[in-house]
């Protein structure tokens, strides 16, 4: 895979790896899901922060 030097760190850079649904990962390791999986794993993603404790809370005053 010839390495674009304009799609480094974007959402759809390089392609790495790709599952036949469509979702993908690419070569700066950033995660795209298709239509089918992207709530799903959108939610796996947020119980998984949440049960980590991951996140801080910000106040604006």
């Amino acid at each position: 895979m010839n390495e674009q030097k304009y799609s480094k760190w974007t959402v759809e850079g390089d392609k790495k790896t790709r599952w036949i649904c469509g979702c993908f990962q690419t070569a700066d390791n950033y995660f795209k899901f298709c239509d089918a999986h992207n709530e799903t794993l959108k939610k796996a993603i947020q119980a998984q922060i949440d049960e980590l404790d991951m996140t801080l809370v910000v106040e604006e005053n």
